[in-house]
């Protein structure tokens, strides 16, 4: 008997879109049947990746959305246009999953919720690094009282790359590691211009694994940050590192920094993603630099390595090989799981503005010298 396929649309054609239209047409119960991006040349570029000159190419998303046969819409376009993105297509059934972060708006978050809650459709956030080896452990860990009570936890995202500020709209290059666009070519400003401008925008990479082991929300933040211009990349108008504090419904106090524009080395395994978390019985820390292991203290062994890895135990080989250090996989099948019937989505709307919500009053805090900001909470009869 055949399994029952998704018909699945991809809209933003970029590097990220065309894997995981990859992603999405290697797993066995989906098949990618339609490609937006505005720069039609990038669309046509997915499509011939996949090897599926069938597969029908749209410029335009309100025409894609009219004319294509979709179940679902996996949304890599700029993150801070993709929730009107999502709420039309969910308005219409089909079921989204949208990239990091889900919104850039308390606004965005409210119309998140409520589109999702009026139309029943279901929506993930694809963020991975929760399902990292060493953060399922750590979550194991929290979930048995190992840390008793988890007083203090803390991550860093601090990546620094030469970005693609500029977007030729007409072939889809895109032209990196300079604030000044390019002599003679016409380009517009990437995504990364305006959202660069806060960095602890950026958060759900830090926020969504340390709040699946600490649990409850974030109630409360407070951020600083570097002045409104980067000193590294000459005329961009970013703050190079903003750092926040935050505190949750579990009474768990979190520090968080971002930043995308300073020269900082990688971590072990995880890229630019570094975390501890604190306990009253011990404490676990990730990696600080390539060289050294993970690390978990207690007050009967002290301090000791422990060989964490980020792909959790024996698990198929393409799980392995997929990005992010074999994270890209488990929201590609939870969210096709949760279409079929099979389970639930990874990180629902109410988990997704949850890790967007604290970021985006955390940029305020830092226009405002480190205000106190209230975070709502959007669950259902809150």
């Amino acid at each position: 008997m055949s399994q029952p396929t998704i018909r699945i649309g991809v809209a933003g054609a970029g590097p990220r879109g065309r894997y995981l239209a990859r992603l999405y047409s290697d797993h066995p119960q989906c098949t990618v049947t339609a490609i937006c991006d505005p720069a039609r040349p990038r669309a046509e570029a997915a499509a011939a990746n996949l090897g599926r000159p069938d597969i029908a190419i749209f410029t335009g998303f309100e025409e894609m959305l009219k004319a294509a046969a979709l179940d679902a819409l996996v949304i890599t376009a700029p993150p801070d246009i993709q929730v009107d993105l999502a709420c039309a297509a969910m308005e219409r059934g089909i079921h989204v999953t949208t990239e990091v972060p889900a919104a850039y708006s308390i606004e965005q978050c409210w119309n998140l919720v409520r589109t999702v809650e009026k139309t029943g459709a279901k929506y993930q956030l694809s963020e991975q690094t929760r399902f990292w080896g060493f953060i399922q452990e750590w979550r194991a860990m929290a979930r048995r009282g190992d840390f008793g009570q988890i007083l203090f936890a803390e991550g860093e995202y601090l990546h620094f790359e030469a970005w693609d500020y500029w977007f030729d709209p007409r072939t889809g290059e895109t032209y990196r590691g300079s604030a000044a666009p390019p002599e003679g070519k016409q380009v517009v400003k990437t995504w990364r211009h305006r959202t660069f401008i806060h960095p602890i925008y950026y958060l759900p990479h830090t926020l969504s694994p340390l709040l699946s082991i600490t649990g409850g929300r974030i109630t409360r933040v407070s951020c600083m940050g570097n002045r409104p211009k980067s000193y590294h990349v000459e005329g961009l108008e970013t703050r190079d590192m903003e750092i926040a504090l935050m505190h949750t419904s579990s009474d768990t106090v979190l520090r968080v920094a971002a930043g995308f524009t300073s020269p900082h080395g990688p971590r072990r395994a995880t890229g630019y993603h570094w975390y501890q978390v604190v306990g009253t019985r011990c404490t676990v820390e990730w990696s600080r630099t390539p060289s050294d292991l993970p690390k978990m203290w207690t007050p009967t062994d002290g301090w000791r390595e422990v060989d964490w890895g980020l792909v959790p135990g024996d698990v198929p080989l393409h799980i392995r090989q997929s990005g992010h250090g074999g994270a890209d996989w488990w929201p590609v099948d939870a969210f096709v799981g949760a279409i079929l019937g099979k389970g639930e989505v990874s990180m629902n709307v109410y988990d997704a503005v949850e890790t967007a919500a604290p970021a985006i009053l955390a940029a305020e805090s830092a226009e405002e010298g480190g205000a106190l900001k209230e975070v709502p909470d959007f669950r259902r009869g809150a």
